[in-house]
């Protein structure tokens, strides 16, 4: 490293004149640095912009499509209402069914006959069972190799250490694939077991477990019986579905269950819609129509020194204002968000618009947001013909011409996909400029460095480094010169003196 020599013979801040004459020197470098970091405000933007557009397209838009929202249906049950509940399910189908319960499903039990034990923590080489008859004992097999002792419900083998308790062994059975719930009453000294699912059936049982615990109080389960609209049937389950209705039955009676639209479900689906469409379009037109204060530059790192942090904080408010000001990618798909939901869509030799719900723009300065005029409108029209206004939101188009399909005016697309294609416009430019992700409204998400403004900031820190390398060397020069000056002042100095003690 150079030994510099700051002005110890001419009394010179050389340091100070340093900086100042590199201060000149590194204005290009600061305007560099700055445009960097305005494209790095930019591009921050884009993904803000991105994320917003991504959970819209691929959250909200799907789920507001999906059938148990857009197509929603409910069931009303009338007549012995204590007997038979109903849910209508996405795709159920509009019309009437008439249910009379005859018997209930049932589930198959084996409980014990007598005490097996005072206690669930008595172990199992302790319990056994002694036939009168005989005076045979008999007690659980324990296998003295993997001292285990190993018992089987309904085929399934189920396993406990040789020291195992009978609460070791209920949690045992309730944990194993073996379709029973296992329980052990301290009080009565039993055991029971009940099946997991309800149906005709009986629960079978290894010799040693069923003598041991007394399981010998046995009930097959059963079926349900039942009439559907007239016919008879059984069921195994007390819950089962019917044309896309859970029916579920607590006792015997009968009901009649209406299937039709819910009305309510799908005005507040189509309102939902609405409220983050209209957030969307308020986004990007603040972004489009924000004031951009070019006097306002990025600061340099010595400006910044000079300020406090809420003076930097208001200075980068206004820098960063208006970067998105018209932005080309996102003036289209305003526009086109805008024609697609403007557009009628052709159903069933047929048209069917917003206009026609009762939905409209709303004033001037809401600039294209949409508001329900007329909700007794929209009610109508759902209850006159679900369906239609469903394909209104959801239809997709039949076209082949991929430039057709995406048009957001095509009148076969219904306005999910219009807009959904619209977006996925916008995104597939917004990657290719500014490296963001189309799929992910994650905005920690890395941007993609090949992109056209990667590729510009990559330039930039080229040049940057460069310039900084040039300025390095600059400074060097400097501080030599101002070395030669010392060095020569120092060199004149000791002349003077020894020519002032010739002559003294």
């Amino acid at each position: 490293m150079a030994i510099r020599i700051s002005g110890f013979y001419t009394g010179l801040d050389i340091d100070q004149l340093v900086r100042d004459l590199m201060q000149a020197r590194r204005a290009p470098l600061d305007r560099l640095l700055q445009k960097k970091t305005l494209i790095e405000w930019q591009r921050e933007q884009y993904r803000e912009a991105n994320a917003k557009l991504v959970d819209f397209r691929n959250n909200k838009l799907f789920n507001f499509g999906l059938e148990a929202n857009i197509k929603a249906r409910k069931a009303i049950v009338t007549g012995d209402a204590s007997a038979v509940s109903a849910k209508a399910l996405a795709g159920a189908n509009a019309g009437s069914l008439t249910i009379k319960v005859k018997t209930l499903a049932t589930a198959a039990t084996a409980k014990s006959s007598g005490t097996v034990s005072d206690s669930a923590k008595k172990k199992l080489t302790e319990l056994s069972y002694l036939d009168p008859e005989t005076n045979e004992v008999t007690t659980l097999p324990v296998d003295t190799g993997k001292n285990t002792i190993t018992i089987q419900i309904n085929d399934v083998s189920i396993s406990v250490e040789k020291d195992a308790t009978i609460e070791d062994l209920v949690s045992a059975i309730n944990a194993s694939d073996a379709g029973v719930e296992a329980f052990f009453d301290e009080v009565s000294g039993r055991m029971s077991l009940t099946a997991k699912k309800t149906g005709a059936g009986a629960i079978s049982l290894s010799q040693e477990f069923e003598k041991v615990f007394r399981l010998t109080d046995k009930t097959n389960g059963q079926s349900a019986e039942l009439e559907i609209n007239g016919i008879s049937t059984t069921r195994d389950s007390n819950t089962f579905t019917v044309n896309g209705v859970e029916i579920t039955l607590y006792g015997a009676g009968t009901v009649n269950i209406q299937i039709g639209s819910d009305v309510d479900k799908i005005v507040e689906t189509i309102k939902s819609f609405i409220n983050e469409y209209n957030a969307v379009v308020d986004y990007l037109n603040k972004k489009l129509s924000e004031e951009r204060f070019r006097n306002y530059a990025p600061l340099t790192s010595a400006q910044k020194e000079e300020m406090t942090e809420k003076e930097i904080e208001l200075w980068e408010e206004k820098a960063k204002s208006g970067l998105l000001r018209r932005d080309s990618t996102l003036t289209t798909l305003l526009n086109d968000m805008r024609l697609a939901l403007y557009t009628a869509v052709d159903v069933g030799g047929g048209t069917i618009s917003l206009h026609q719900l009762g939905i409209e723009t709303g004033t001037w300065e809401q600039k294209g947001k949409l508001v329900i005029k007329d909700e007794a409108k929209l009610r109508a029209a759902i209850e006159a013909d679900p369906d239609k206004v469903a394909a209104l939101f959801t239809q997709l188009s039949s076209a082949t011409d991929e430039k057709v399909k995406k048009s957001p005016t095509n009148p076969d697309s219904g306005l999910f996909q219009r807009l959904s294609n619209a977006i996925m416009t916008a995104l597939d430019q917004l990657a290719t400029k500014a490296g963001t992700s189309r799929y992910s409204a994650d905005t920690n998400v890395s941007f993609n460095p090949s992109s056209l403004m990667g590729e510009e900031l990559r330039q930039l820190e080229l040049r940057i480094a460069q310039m900084n390398q040039r300025l390095t060397q600059i400074e060097l020069r400097y501080y030599k010169q101002f070395t030669a000056m010392e060095v020569a002042v120092n060199r004149f100095n000791a002349q003077s003196g020894s020519l002032s003690s010739f002559w003294s």
